[in-house]
């Protein structure tokens, strides 16, 4: 049955030198790769409360998209992630979205704990609203979602990728095309140490979302002085509060 909004989520097969290498060091390869895992699985878990939503993961590499077969990624469609760059992967990403016959496609990482289901709903009443993008800011310089209404891959066209310009340089492209768009308020993805000492502090003071594989694993390796991790396995089975977003174009 189709629905009227999808929710992807780009995500990578968890193995060690191949995910959140600039956390390395201090943290090891393996201990990255199974942080990566933790967030991995308590997206997975927070986005499958979504009602009413077509869920996907899309997994890069493409050839191994079929192997993650823990419990909260059998709530998604598991697919390949196919492109050249990020732009590209996510522009196919969605137009399999909208050809599978929805008409609001909101995409997220997986290396987010602090974002909520919620924030995915206020992105579809904003898409509602009258926005043809909606975009979450991150602390980077980058962005941790992006709503759209149409399968539009101008927009993701000759961005320069990992750069702290990525928002404002997709946004001017979206005033070039006379695209109307919304921002959520800011969220940080753990992509570098400091940004996992952020999520502790942030972990400290909210309990929404519960992120439990996350909160567990960085409790832990701080415990031992964040100089190294005791090898606890995870089980993969700060921003402010809400404010009113800002519209651009």
């Amino acid at each position: 049955m189709p629905f009227d909004e999808a929710l992807i989520v780009m995500g990578k097969v968890p193995r060690p030198g191949r995910v959140k290498t600039r956390l390395c060091p201090p943290l090891s390869p393996g201990d990255a790769a199974t942080l990566y895992a933790c967030m991995l699985a308590d997206t997975a878990s927070e986005m499958a409360a979504l009602r009413r939503v077509r869920r996907y993961l899309f997994l890069d590499p493409p050839e191994e998209s079929g192997s993650l077969r823990v419990p909260p990624a059998e709530a998604f469609e598991r697919l390949p992630q196919r492109g050249k760059n990020l732009g590209e992967r996510m522009a196919n990403a969605a137009k399999i979205a909208f050809r599978d016959g929805a008409r609001a496609v909101a995409i997220v990482g997986a290396d987010c704990p602090s974002l909520s289901a919620g924030k995915v709903r206020r992105t579809f009443r904003e898409l509602r609203d009258g926005a043809g993008v909606v975009f979450g800011p991150s602390a980077d310089g980058g962005f941790y979602l992006a709503g759209m209404t149409s399968p539009d891959s101008r927009i993701f066209r000759g961005i320069p990728w990992s750069t702290p310009t990525v928002l404002a340089d997709v946004a001017r492209r979206c005033r070039a095309c006379g695209t109307p768009f919304a921002f959520l308020p800011p969220e940080r993805d753990v992509d570098v140490f400091d940004d996992l000492v952020a999520f502790r502090e942030w972990a400290r003071a909210h309990r929404s979302p519960a992120c439990p594989r996350t909160r567990d694993w960085v409790t832990a390796y701080f415990a031992v002085g964040g100089a190294g991790f005791p090898g606890r396995s995870c089980r993969t089975g700060g921003p402010p509060r809400d404010s009113r977003s800002r519209r651009g174009g």
